[in-house]
């Protein structure tokens, strides 16, 4: 089986998922359930929908690939001549073999104050040496253009890229777990997802590789008489 088809059976999954996932928000609403209660609980399924599809990503290519929460993986940011240190984590740290590659912001939405604090974030783990890709992961489209762009000046482009799940801008008079206003889901933006995720790792397979020839060239050169 190619390259592609393999994408295409993973990216069948999380379709599938999500479209089970986005039944029950649907049910949860026709029975009364609360914005607040719907927001946590959107946050919660899609970190775990995201995590779930990187561990699926990496048994489908017997990658060594895994997806930790950020609340459990916490990062250190040390002033080392002033003596201070902060943790530090956003939703999803991604690992292959072992290496931290990775994160990715995960949300129902991103609006315009999301994509500012996610760049803010991303810029914490630049700032400190952490060498990841800074990805968001989001269903709906909520940002301002002038927005998105004003921010990608100013913080250097640290956002590599935002995947929109879902079709068409947010409404905030028309929620998505209201059946009516309920969009479709992407396909091709969650292939390109689930093919972002693939390539990344095949470029930190090939650094690794070039790095250790580097390394076995430069020793053989030294130890030449």
């Amino acid at each position: 089986m190619n390259l592609q088809s393999q994408l295409q059976r993973v990216q069948t999954h999380v379709v599938t998922k999500l479209t089970s996932i986005m039944d029950i928000w649907c049910a949860n609403y026709e029975g009364g359930c609360t914005g607040g209660k719907m927001r946590g609980d959107r946050g919660e399924e899609i970190e775990t929908l995201v995590k779930d599809t990187i561990h699926l990503l990496g048994q489908t290519f017997q990658l060594d690939l895994t997806a930790k929460r950020g609340n459990s993986d916490k990062k250190v940011c040390r002033i080392h001549e002033k003596n201070i240190q902060k943790d530090h984590q956003v939703d999803i740290h991604v690992y292959y073999n072992q290496r931290f590659i990775a994160v990715i912001e995960c949300k129902a939405y991103l609006d315009s104050c999301y994509y500012v604090r996610a760049c803010d974030d991303f810029q914490l783990f630049k700032k400190f040496g952490y060498p990841v890709k800074h990805y968001i992961f989001t269903l709906e489209n909520s940002i301002d253009e002038d927005t998105r762009i004003f921010t990608d000046y100013i913080t250097d482009s640290v956002c590599d890229k935002i995947f929109y799940v879902l079709d068409g801008k947010r409404s905030s008079s028309k929620p998505i777990y209201d059946k009516k206003y309920r969009k479709p889901i992407n396909k091709a933006n969650v292939y390109d997802f689930l093919e972002t995720i693939y390539q990344l790792c095949q470029s930190v397979s090939e650094s690794v590789s070039e790095s250790s020839e580097s390394s076995s060239s430069a020793a053989v050169a030294t130890a030449t008489p």
